[in-house]
Parts: C-alpha cells; sequence; structure tokens
C-alpha cells in the first residue's frame, strides 16, 4: 500500500503551522526528514509503512515543540548566560523547585538527595581498613555508576588484608551496613 504524499504533506504543514519563523520551521522538518534517514526507512515516502509513517510524525511533533521551533535562531550565538536570560524571560524556563509547605514528602527526599550529594562533594584522604590499616581509596567523586564502589581498600593482597575475599578488595557503598563507624561518614 502506498503512503498518500498530498496527507503527508498537509499534516507537516498543519504540525508546524505555529512556527512562524520560516527557518525554524524549515530546520524542524529537515530534522524530521534526517530522523528518518537515520532510522532508514525509504527515501520516497509513498513506501513508507504505516509504522514509519507514524514514527515520523510522532518525531515531527516532538521536534517542533522544541526550543529551537519556539526561540529565535540567534540562540545559537548566544553566550550561555544570555541564552539562560532570554529563556527566563520568555517564560520558557519555570521554577520546578518543590515548596516544602506545599509537598512536604518531596522536600525530603530532595533535602536526602541533597544531603548525600553534599557528602559526595567531602573527598576523605585519611580513611584506613578497619582489616588490614592500610589507605582507603575514596572514590565517591569518581565513580563510573551506582554499582561501583564509594570506598576501596588499596591493598590488593588477600595475605596482608583480612576484607580481601581472594578475587576482589574489600569494598564499602554508603548504603551499606558495614561501613566503619570509625571514618565518621554518615550513611543513608
Amino acid at each position: 500500500m502506498k503512503q498518500d504524499l498530498e496527507f503527508i504533506a498537509k499534516t507537516v504543514a498543519t504540525m508546524t503551522e505555529h512556527i512562524k519563523d520560516v527557518e525554524s520551521r524549515r530546520l524542524v522538518i529537515g530534522r524530521a526528514n534526517d530522523y528518518a534517514g537515520i532510522k532508514k526507512f525509504p527515501k520516497d515516502k509513498e513506501m513508507w509503512s504505516d509504522e514509519q509513517l507514524d514514527t515520523y510524525l510522532n518525531m515531527l511533533e516532538k521536534l517542533s515543540g522544541t526550543m529551537e521551533a519556539k526561540i529565535p535562531s540567534e540562540l545559537d550565538q548566544m553566550s550561555l548566560d544570555d541564552k539562560v536570560e532570554t529563556l527566563v524571560a520568555a517564560d520558557v524556563v519555570t521554577d520546578i523547585t518543590p515548596q516544602k509547605e506545599n509537598n512536604p514528602e518531596i522536600s525530603g527526599t530532595v533535602g536526602d538527595i541533597v544531603n548525600k550529594m553534599e557528602e559526595a562533594k567531602n573527598y576523605r584522604d585519611d580513611l584506613k581498613c578497619p582489616f588490614c590499616g592500610q589507605m582507603v581509596y575514596d572514590n565517591r567523586k569518581s565513580k563510573k555508576g551506582d554499582k561501583s564502589p564509594d570506598f576501596v581498600c588499596s591493598t590488593n593482597d588477600p595475605a596482608i588484608c583480612g576484607g580481601h575475599s581472594g578475587k576482589w578488595r574489600k569494598s564499602w557503598w554508603l548504603d551499606n551496613s558495614d561501613l566503619p563507624e570509625e571514618w565518621g561518614i554518615e550513611t543513608f
């Protein structure tokens, strides 16, 4: 089944009619077309499946709602401070900070996250392994992911460190119950 090109053209025009700047409209449509190319849709839109057409129109809808469609193209040449000032003045950016009096549960959660982040900023180089007395690396600032340990014993020899598993060095995470109390680090 072939797609109706006239229908596609009318739909694209209707979806982008709110974009008054012609260059911005071309940019949005061009990016949607680029997306179709990346997804390896046929070059001839008549050959698209209904699913491909739906995917294309969904992407066009997302792109037509972006700041690039609503903000003048001069934004790309502005400094970061000027961009923020323009976006705030245009009411594109709104304050999403939870208010304590409005929702104490959210405020408490945000507070917990902020406390955890503050604790992670406090790098410690005075930590000692309770099993071997050697230095413990504080990895909180350099972690690659949540599964990486927050602290690791510097000793890589199981004969020296009793916490060594034989394969892995002794490690601790902030939310572990076995975090040594003498380190004075608040657990979460």
